[in-house]
């Protein structure tokens, strides 16, 4: 929208007066009162209708004639259109190309979403706003963006307003007459009559406390039941849920022991349809086969070998393992034959042996080696011992020979009665040390026979002896190990061959085998086969029918066994054992798949906080635990309900004596009465608060959401203004900051002149953002008195800069605006 001209037929001091406007920005100049302001207002006017007869100075009503009001050209997409409001007469609004009168909604969809008041905010302000600025903060900014930036924020507000009245109708902190400031005087009054009163009560106050504690504790224990019956509920659920999460669980730990592509599922599908296939047309072809004529002796023979011809090929083949391992157990048979021959004749030459053999005895044999081996010499006779009971002669004469010699001056003769003696008491030595020895191989001796005794030999054997005695119980010992050493071996090797001959229990009609005759079994197997092939080439040279339907089987049957080794070959590939083993993979990747659809399913009916509830408990006796456990725990409370409920009754009761002469009663229930109403008050009260700030808050939210992208290009505008000497405009809170390249500024730290751009450049970065819900005149009243020139300059470079999107209307006084703005279209008022 554009302002094209003014016909003023009266208004303030203009009469009959006309004015026109161009393109961008537009400068009025005029000394002081001449008028700027009241052409100002006149746009106003003219715009969003003038003010009533009750504000006499707003309307700018003429002096000198009786005309009021005017008419103004408004260019609107391309359409010159003119409103005219003349007095009291209603305003019309006229398109001048096609002079149709339009409808006046068609204006206030022009000037939507803004009335006189946003529109005052916005787009129009003069020098006194900017220098009444002194500080400026986020929430101020935020209030300017819902009174102009949010379309609809109005009646919101006036909602707002309306709560806030009503909350201070019925109360205000410091206020008296709201009837909630009453109602608390009165119920502070009456509160200290009920103290006065309750002095004369003190039992009464002591039961109403013990009645407060008794309803105190009985909603505790109310509110623990309702718990209880929560979590009872919540278990019992939990129970009726156990079967599904029992499932769930035991599907989701099953895991494949194999994982096989889709490929090698394929391929193995496909062979086994194949194998099977040729499984049924050989069946088929040894049915066939087996119905050729043939002798009468013979026939049943080979229709049963053609039945089961593959389990006998297979056999076969295994034929001379199975010869060979029949060898074995024969020369086994012959070496435990041997051995338990050696055993009987060494038995049978010595029986008393045989005990020796026992376990019992294996611990004493081994303790006689021992003493044996560390014996060295053989065992003597007994010898009775000399007796020492008197002194014996030689002992007494040696020792009178040698005193006397030493003793007495015999002379030489002395030499010889010392030899003498020394000769008898070596004597006696000798012989008492032979004594002595003698006694010590006596000890050893029983101690030998205690042992033979214990080893199951004779006790008076002598050391010599017994070892040959050990030598033939360790023969005997060695014969029965190879005995039992024999027989394992050989029970081992039956246990084998018998494993091996079971194989042919299928033909055992045809084809006998016995456990206990395993050679004759052996036999009898060869010679089935030797007979079985003369037959069946007896018959192959007698018939051609006979030899086409064998080479058929023949085909079919080296078929099934390729394709038996390709699924070998898969399986081994896949490190599997055997076919069998591949087909379990298979089928246990099925039924995982299976699994693993009907665990989803499961776990369909199982919700997040279901599952983690179940997954504490390891079974469902310990979950039948819990709930027996909640059920105790609610018995328990169920009996202290029932306490109290019996204790409240009877502390009602006693206050219900005490209380008879209704004094204390009454002023209580007048209290209480009083509390019900300042209740109600003071939710209304509080209802209206919350809702007011409720407001404010969600305006505020949808705000902050624009408040960045302006700040933005406030910035960039502030610091056009300044020179590039603030190139940050941020928050610090709620307090709004500016900052240079090394430091920042609150607003209030800030000159006056630097305030004024800083709110110039906020409220033209809020108008260039709200630019798209409607292109309005922007009116500025002498705004930059106080920017010194160089800033001047910049403010007037900024305006012609948003003069490109909006008309602007810049009134001013100043006479530098007539040569330093070129580019404007000047006109001047006198």
């Amino acid at each position: 929208m554009q302002i094209k001209r003014l016909d003023i037929a009266g208004f303030g001091k203009f009469q009959q007066r006309q004015f026109s406007f161009g393109d961008g920005l537009q400068v009025i100049y005029g000394l002081n009162e001449s008028g700027k302001s009241t052409l100002r207002a006149f746009i106003l006017g003219m715009l969003f209708g003038f003010p009533s007869r009750r504000h006499p100075l707003e309307r700018y009503e003429p002096q000198g004639t009786s005309q009021y009001g005017g008419s103004i050209d408004l260019l609107v997409d391309g359409t010159t259109y003119r409103l005219t409001r003349l007095g009291e007469q209603p305003a019309t609004l006229t398109n001048l190309t096609t002079q149709e009168v339009q409808p006046m909604a068609l204006l206030e969809k022009w000037l939507a979403p803004y009335d006189r008041d946003q529109y005052l905010r916005l787009f129009t302000f003069n020098q006194a706003e900017l220098t009444a600025l002194k500080t400026l903060r986020a929430s101020d900014l935020n209030v300017q963006l819902q009174q102009v930036g949010l379309v609809g924020s109005a009646p919101w507000r006036e909602t707002a307003a309306t709560l806030r009245a009503d909350a201070e109708a019925l109360y205000k902190p410091r206020g008296r007459k709201p009837e909630l400031n009453q109602a608390l005087q009165r119920y502070h009054l009456l509160n200290e009559q009920v103290k006065t009163a309750k002095q004369r009560y003190p039992e009464y106050e002591g039961l109403q406390n013990q009645l407060a504690a008794l309803q105190t504790q009985q909603a505790q224990v109310n509110r623990q039941l309702s718990d209880l019956e929560h979590q009872q509920q919540q278990l019992a659920n939990l129970r009726n849920q156990w079967p599904v999460y029992q499932q769930l669980t035991a599907l989701q730990t099953s895991q494949p022991t194999t994982t096989l592509d889709a490929a090698t599922v394929a391929t193995y599908r496909k062979l086994s349809q194949q194998r099977t296939d040729l499984q049924h047309t050989l069946a088929s072809a040894r049915q066939q086969l087996s119905q050729q004529p043939v002798d009468t002796q013979s026939q049943g023979l080979v229709g049963f070998y053609v039945q089961h011809q593959a389990q006998f090929d297979q056999l076969s083949a295994q034929l001379p393992t199975l010869q060979q391992a029949v060898g074995q157990y024969q020369a086994l048979t012959q070496q435990a034959a041997t051995a338990k021959a050696d055993f009987q004749a060494q038995s049978n030459a010595h029986p008393e042996l045989l005990g020796c053999l026992s376990p019992h005895k294996q611990a004493a044999i081994a303790t006689l080696k021992a003493t044996l081996a560390a014996t060295a010499n053989t065992r003597t006779q007994r010898t009775p011992s000399p007796s020492t009971s008197s002194l014996d002669w030689r002992l007494i004469a040696g020792g009178v020979a040698v005193v006397a010699g030493i003793g007495l001056p015999l002379g030489g003769f002395k030499w010889v009665l010392m030899l003498i003696g020394v000769g008898l008491l070596g004597w006696f030595g000798l012989e008492h040390a032979s004594s002595s020895a003698q006694t010590s191989g006596q000890t050893a001796a029983d101690q030998l026979s205690e042992q033979l005794v214990a080893a199951g030999l004779a006790p008076d054997l002598t050391a010599s002896d017994a070892l040959q005695q050990l030598d033939l119980v360790g023969s005997l010992q060695r014969a029965q190990a190879a005995v039992t050493n024999a027989d394992q071996a050989l029970a081992a090797q039956a246990t084998k061959l018998w494993h091996d001959i079971q194989a042919y229990q299928f033909a055992r009609d045809w084809l006998p085998v016995d456990e206990q005759h395993l050679v004759e079994s052996v036999t009898r197997i060869a010679d089935f086969y030797d007979h079985v092939h003369q037959v069946m080439q007896q018959q192959t040279m007698a018939g051609p029918d006979f030899a086409f339907a064998q080479r058929q089987v023949q085909q079919l049957t080296t078929q099934v066994r390729a394709v038996t080794e390709q699924l070998q070959q898969l399986a081994t590939t896949h490190g599997l054992a055997d076919i069998d083993a591949l087909t379990q993979a298979v089928a246990d990747q099925e039924t995982q798949a299976a699994n693993a659809t009907s665990a989803q399913q499961l776990a369909q009916q199982l919700s997040a906080a279901e599952l983690a509830a179940l997954q504490q408990y390891a079974s469902l006796d310990d979950l039948q635990a819990a709930i027996l456990k909640l059920r105790q725990q609610r018995s328990q409370i169920d009996q202290q309900q029932t306490q109290l409920a019996a204790d409240i009754v009877t502390a009602q009761t006693q206050l219900q004596h005490l209380t008879e002469d209704g004094r204390y009663a009454t002023l209580r229930q007048q209290q209480a009465n009083l509390q019900t109403e300042i209740t109600v008050m003071a939710r209304q009260w509080l209802t209206r608060q919350l809702g007011a700030n409720w407001i404010d808050a969600s305006l505020e939210a949808l705000t902050q959401q624009q408040l960045p992208t302006v700040l933005a290009a406030a910035t960039t505008i502030f610091a056009q203004l300044t020179a590039q000497r603030y190139n940050e405009i941020d928050l610090n809170g709620d307090e709004m900051v500016v900052k240079t390249s090394d430091t920042s500024f609150m607003v209030a730290a800030l000159s006056t002149a630097t305030k004024e751009q800083l709110y110039l450049a906020l409220r033209l970065a809020l108008i260039d953002h709200l630019a798209e819900q409607a292109q309005l005149p922007l009116m500025i009243d002498d705004g930059f008195v106080n920017f010194d020139d160089q800033r001047k300059r910049a403010a007037w470079q900024t305006l012609a800069t948003v003069a490109r999107q909006h008309q602007v209307l810049y009134f001013t006084n100043e006479t530098a605006a007539l040569t330093q703005l070129p580019t404007a279209t000047v006109q001047q008022l006198t």
